[in-house]
């Protein structure tokens, strides 16, 4: 990979990386709150199924934020390691319109695809 290429995906996954670090720890917070039974903060009441509802939803946000943050930590270890752009499953160069979409991306797409259909079975 061009040192170019490099420095903006490296850029990319730094500005990612922040965002997420401010996000995740917002949603963990919104998960307290939701955990805690709701006060009387006016007259209307929230019907016990609307807070629950709530409560998955910022589940699922908060498991995919801190998923996609692990994931683009690794991306930066590979990056360190000189293994970015590489497919970690088998050997080829991840391509770069990949790489655009999904800076963190480890597998090229036959691989991803691959994995996902044993996870399917």
């Amino acid at each position: 990979m061009k040192n170019a290429n490099r420095e903006i995906y490296k850029n990319r996954l730094l500005e990612m990386r922040s965002r997420l670090m401010r996000v995740v720890p917002n949603i963990e917070e919104a998960i307290r709150e939701d955990i805690q039974p709701p006060g009387e903060v006016s007259s209307v009441s929230t019907h016990p199924a609307d807070h629950a509802v709530t409560l998955d939803g910022n589940l699922a946000a908060a498991e995919n934020e801190a998923e996609i943050l692990e994931q683009v930590e690794q991306a930066l270890e590979r990056m360190e390691k000189g293994s970015y752009g590489v497919c970690q499953r088998c050997g080829d160069e991840i391509d770069p319109h990949r790489l655009r979409a999904i800076p963190y991306a480890s597998h090229c797409v036959r691989c991803a695809g691959e994995l996902e259909n044993e996870g399917a079975e």
